[in-house]
């Protein structure tokens, strides 16, 4: 029997199966900002609601809802078959638009069912050096990152501080490596000060000393443009459920090409070895790209909505999608500022992206009575985080921030 990109090559293109969008090609076209407004249309839930909250869960397109559409389509019409025509090749699709907007070397991305289960399958597979048992992770992390090292009586986890509780600059990581240090694990950006790291330069500082990085993307997919070759990390994981407006069920990891081959994750599944269709049993072989990282079979509904969201995004350009979320996130800050109240975000704009956190009390409370009033946010312990949706209008958002401030006002007066 064949490899299975041999078998991939004969799989007919599945029916259902189009290039589900067509970016413009010429010059003219692509110097050209994005028009907002036309593509405001493509989101149906900012017709009801200011949205303020994309960092949480990205809005389903309407193209987004067309392939959950498609996808149900395609299994009733075609039963099993529908793995060879359609779902195999669509699988190998989105790995390769992964590649795209991560800017990795091919046969470089996988998928993850979610970022957790990815974070822990380098937990076990990632070739860290012999004879360490440290690990760094920054306080500001998000807790998952922490849980994976946790959990493994093994290592030693050292928690990186922050000194303003917004921020950790890269010598805080550096001076705190040494030769008992095995990795360094960190969030490409903070989800709660929307502080955007310089990854690079902790990676550099990681591999200084023999040690590996692991970057967690999951906050700047789509709204950060990435490029994994260039940040040095060994690691990235990341997924379509905020920025690339793709839904759970779709996350997905990159590692360095020249690791690949000695990554062995302990958890593992058919769909991780050589050539899954022999059905091997009685010995393990691993596929020799970075799709030895992935496990069993697939949720496709999932990638069908992770696909749609993920190509969009790459049409409409993540670096216009960053510069419009930091002209918005300026407008956020402006507005907190005129009303002194507190915030927990940089006020440089190359070092934040997309998020803003407010001082509040009671903030799930002020979430709630937000809510009631038509405007998505989120709540955390002490603070009420913003992340508007790029193709909130001005207008929105002033209005948006009128009720955002009265309900902040409110809660710090009662308390």
């Amino acid at each position: 029997m064949g490899t299975f990109k041999q078998d991939q090559a004969k799989w007919p293109p599945g029916r259902g199966f189009p290039a589900l969008y067509h970016p413009p090609t010429d010059a003219a076209s692509l110097s050209l900002m994005p028009d907002w407004k036309a593509l405001r249309a493509e989101f149906p839930l900012l017709d009801r609601c200011i949205y303020l909250n994309a960092c949480s869960l990205g809005p389903l397109p309407r193209r987004g809802r067309a392939a959950l559409a498609r996808y149900a389509q395609d299994w009733d019409e075609q039963g099993t078959p529908v793995w060879f025509s359609t779902w195999l090749p669509l699988l190998e699709r989105f790995r390769g638009k992964v590649g795209e907007l991560l800017q990795a070397p091919a046969g470089s991305t996988a998928i993850a069912p979610s970022v957790s289960v990815a974070l822990s399958t380098l937990a076990t597979g990632l070739p860290l050096p012999k004879g360490r048992s440290k690990v760094l992770i920054g306080e500001l992390d998000f807790p998952t990152i922490g849980h994976q090292w946790l959990s493994r009586p093994e290592y030693e986890v050292e928690f990186v501080p922050s000194r303003d509780g917004m921020t950790i600059p890269p010598e805080a990581f550096a001076e705190r490596i040494d030769s008992q240090t095995a990795l360094v694990a960190t969030t490409h950006l903070f989800y709660t000060t929307g502080y955007l790291q310089d990854v690079r330069a902790i990676a550099d500082a990681a591999h200084s000393a023999g040690a590996l990085c692991v970057i967690d993307g999951y906050q700047t997919c789509g709204c950060v443009p990435l490029d994994v070759s260039a940040m040095e990390c060994d690691a990235f994981v990341g997924g379509c459920l905020k920025w690339l407006s793709g839904g759970p069920g779709n996350a997905f990891l990159y590692v360095r090409p020249e690791l690949i081959p000695k990554v062995r994750p302990q958890g593992t599944g058919w769909f991780a070895t050589r050539d899954p269709f022999s059905f091997t049993l009685q010995e393990l072989v691993f596929a020799s790209d970075a799709r030895r990282l992935e496990t069993g079979t697939w949720a496709m509904a999932s990638h069908y909505a992770g696909l749609a969201g993920l190509e969009l995004i790459l049409e409409v350009g993540v670096g216009n999608i960053q510069e419009r979320l930091r002209d918005l996130t300026d407008r956020i800050l402006e507005r907190c500022d005129e009303a002194g109240v507190n915030t927990f975000t940089p006020r440089e704009r190359a070092r934040r992206c997309g998020i803003v956190t407010l001082e509040c009390e009671h903030p799930e409370d002020v979430e709630a009575k937000l809510h009631a009033e038509g405007v998505i946010v989120d709540s955390r312990p002490g603070r009420i985080r913003l992340s508007p949706h790029w193709c909130v209008t001005a207008k929105e958002l002033e209005r948006g921030m009128d009720l955002v401030l009265d309900h902040v006002g409110a809660a710090s007066r009662t308390s």
